[in-house]
């Protein structure tokens, strides 16, 4: 038995206070990043730009092909590129967003350039969004950073980020939402730089309010037995006409259906379903909610990362205080024996692939771990 300490009224409060504040906090819904890539491209003049981008159509995929807007021989000194604008980005946010934020990511480098003496160089000019194909907003360009000379990454914005303005989801779905960068180059007499982008994606960051939190729902995707995804989660409601179906993705963008009745446990707020056929390598789940009267919710989404073979590992090991056993199958009990076979722990089924056991009570030696009929022996220092 231990201790109750006593605690004085005004203590009460504050851990209240502080417990309201916290558990407010953590219900809060979360915004959610949604990613795409332009299906659009082209060298647009800035008005007083010298150097277009030719085949633009090269910073719509990854694959090292590259935009490219070269200096010419009979010019040199401090002169811009056109615009390479993208759009058709194909966005799909919920009609009843809110818009958290904006990042994009472009993925450029230079040749021709002296980047010990700075002599020739390629940095930012203008780096504004698109509304409805306009530029709008403010410019995000790096005026004072050269553009390195191989392949690097730069990101623009933030997931809390609008670029000085406002955007509505309809803004962001529309064909002709988009980026647009312009580039200065400072050339020489003997060296022409030229800007090279090869690849543009933008993330979105939304607030979806019919969304319903990871945390209120307790809603979990981990590995499970006979090569199966199992989701399980909680949701107390006494609309008895509630139902759930689960959804997948294999981007988080396009969904579809999987089917099969969820299981409802003793616990009656506690659900189940197991995804006999989860996509390979990395996906995605959501749960559908519909009310008796119609009315739809999301769970937040959850990525699900397939694994063939589950195998046990501890970490760390040997351990001292805790130690962390992965490869767990939801609704395993997992054992902790001694050399001998006598049992010393038996917690309660697992939820997800991964444990945590306290051994900061055992003696030092070696230790046997069991879940299902796999096996890992463990080092308590």
């Amino acid at each position: 038995m231990y201790p109750v300490p006593v605690i004085s009224g005004n203590k009460v409060v504050m851990l209240l206070f502080c417990y309201v504040c916290f558990h407010a906090s953590f219900a809060k819904a979360q915004c959610i990043d949604t990613t795409a890539s332009p299906t659009v491209s082209a060298s647009v003049s800035t008005g007083s730009s010298i150097y277009s981008f030719n085949n633009p159509l090269n910073a719509l995929a990854n694959d090292g092909n590259r935009a490219t807007a070269t200096s010419l021989l009979q010019l040199f000194g401090d002169e811009t590129t056109d615009y390479l604008q993208v759009k058709g980005f194909g966005f799909n946010i919920p009609t009843a967003a809110s818009i958290c934020g904006i990042q994009a990511t472009v993925i450029r480098s230079a040749s021709n350039v002296d980047l010990v003496f700075h002599t020739s160089s390629v940095k930012d000019n203008d780096v504004r969004l698109l509304k409805n194909g306009t530029l709008t907003g403010t410019n995000k360009a790096y005026t004072s950073t050269e553009w390195p000379s191989a392949d690097g990454s730069a990101t623009y914005g933030s997931n809390s980020d609008l670029w000085g303005s406002t955007w509505s989801p309809a803004d962001i779905n529309n064909s002709n939402f988009g980026f647009s960068i312009s580039a200065k180059i400072h050339g020489t007499v003997s060296l022409f730089p030229a800007a090279r982008i090869n690849y543009i994606s933008l993330t979105v960051s939304y607030l979806d309010p019919t969304l319903l939190s990871a945390q209120a729902l307790q809603f979990q995707v981990a590995n499970g037995a006979n090569h199966s995804a199992a989701l399980s989660w909680k949701h107390n409601t006494t609309d008895e006409g509630t139902t759930f179906s689960i959804e997948r993705s294999v981007n988080s963008l396009k969904w579809q259906p999987v089917q099969g009745p969820p299981q409802q446990n003793v616990d009656a707020s506690l659900f189940t379903f197991l995804d006999a056929q989860p996509l390979p390598g990395l996906s995605f789940y959501r749960l559908k909610i519909t009310s008796l009267s119609g009315e739809v919710h999301y769970s937040a989404v959850q990525s699900f990362d397939f694994i063939d073979n589950i195998s046990l590992k501890c970490y760390p090991n040997p351990a001292s205080t805790t130690v962390q056993i992965a490869g767990v199958i939801p609704g395993e009990r997992v054992v902790l024996t001694d050399l001998y076979g006598k049992r010393l722990f038996l917690p309660a089924p697992a939820k997800n692939n991964v444990i945590q056991l306290d051994v900061a009570h055992l003696q030092p030696g070696i230790y046997v771990i069991s879940a299902g009929n796999r096996k890992i022996k463990i080092l308590k220092k």
